[in-house]
């Protein structure tokens, strides 16, 4: 009898130890999945109303970026750099683009830079980045905000709180710069502030192709004019993707709690076995 019962408890701890062993393997592989990610720089130069851009990158994941392409957006013009088949991890990426500027008036205008690559399966993925420069003549923004980080699985609501601060009623136009892997329902519309007040303003997001774990750089732009000059205030923020973090239907929490009570019964078999 106690024979019988001792070879059972041994199936049970073979069970045991495949379950832990799966459980460990499936968390590990979920924990240790590859990642790109890219540290951006822009550098602009406007001359003989002609603007010239130096984009240079670092590849800061931990696996090759392919396809890499830089995007300019400007002026209502697009431009497109060389592509680069590969870029190793840590190793830089560099492309200079020069446009011709015809604006209606002076003043800081924004430009938008995407860079867009794969993964090794190839996989598209885009990196964004907004910055300004001058005209002939620089011009302050008269208001000033902020976007607030924001955490969704497939959808979610994006707030920028964006204050006047000057003695005169604004109305500049306001949209939202994001990468492709979003959409966003609402189009530029210009938005009237009256002076030193404030508003609230709400953007609705999807998620079209980005996948669980990225986080996205996302830029609210506000354009006007203010004594003759265009100025133009960039908000940045942050959008994160998750998932539901199931693996055969189970979230990473439960499964952790089940090895560990998995591990609690291999260690209780083996005292039960030590006293037999």
């Amino acid at each position: 009898m106690v024979i019988l019962n001792m070879q059972q408890t041994s199936k049970y701890q073979k069970v045991i130890i495949f379950l832990v062993f799966f459980l460990t393997c499936a968390l590990k592989q979920a924990v240790l999945a590859s990642y790109l990610s890219f540290n951006i720089n822009l550098k602009t130069e406007v001359r003989n109303k002609e603007l010239k851009v130096l984009v240079t990158a670092l590849n800061k994941g931990d696996e090759s970026a392919y396809h890499v392409q830089t995007e300019l957006q400007v002026a209502g013009k697009t431009i497109f750099a060389q592509k680069q088949a590969e870029l190793p991890i840590n190793a830089p990426y560099q492309a200079q683009l020069t446009t011709a500027l015809s604006l209606p008036s002076s003043g800081t205008y924004p430009l938008v830079l995407i860079l867009h690559y794969t993964d090794a399966n190839q996989y598209p993925f885009s990196a964004l980045t907004v910055q300004t420069f001058s005209y002939l003549e620089e011009a302050k923004s008269p208001v000033f905000g902020q976007l607030k980080p924001i955490t969704f699985e497939k959808e979610g609501k994006l707030q920028l709180k964006i204050k006047n601060l000057s003695e005169n009623k604004v109305s500049p136009l306001l949209y939202l710069v994001i990468p492709q892997e979003l959409t966003v329902e609402e189009k530029p519309k210009p938005v009237e502030i009256d002076s030193r007040s404030e508003q609230n303003l709400t953007f609705s997001l999807k998620n079209f192709s980005a996948l669980a774990g990225s986080t996205y750089q996302v830029f609210a732009v506000a354009e006007g004019s203010d004594q003759n000059l265009h100025y133009t205030q960039i908000f940045p923020g942050t959008v994160k993707i998750v998932s539901s973090q199931k693996i055969l239907g189970l979230s990473y929490s439960t499964l952790f709690l089940i090895l560990i009570v998995l591990l609690a019964l291999f260690i209780l078999t083996q005292l039960f076995q030590r006293k037999k």
